[in-house]
């Protein structure tokens, strides 16, 4: 999904969900749930967009305005688990925060 399909789609009050992700170090992504579609956030380019902060990608989220009332996560992914043998998703590690950063 596209930044300009985002901002439509939530002004159309059409967004379930948002989880930003910070995969490694300074790499983050964005993935929407709309309507019970999972997606993630796109350049205009087609490339994923990866805001270089959790923060710019809140400033950018609360920027485009709609989002009143959408719950909104923070995911850290640890790599060391999947090395160890563990399971990549063995819990939802998932931290509800709001676009202010202050978690609920």
């Amino acid at each position: 999904m596209k930044l300009n399909e985002l901002t439509e789609k939530a002004h159309a009050q059409q967004i379930d969900e948002i989880v930003i992700e910070s995969m490694e170090g300074d790499i983050f992504t964005v993935h929407i749930t709309s309507q019970g579609e999972a997606d993630t956030l796109l350049n205009e380019d087609g490339t994923i967009l990866t805001p270089q902060s959790l923060n710019a990608a809140k400033t950018m989220l609360r920027d485009m305005g709609g989002l009143e009332g959408v719950p909104i996560y923070f995911k850290h992914s640890v790599a060391h688990d999947e090395m160890m043998g563990s399971e990549a998703e063995t819990a939802d590690d998932r931290m509800p925060i709001t676009l202010e950063g202050q978690p609920w």
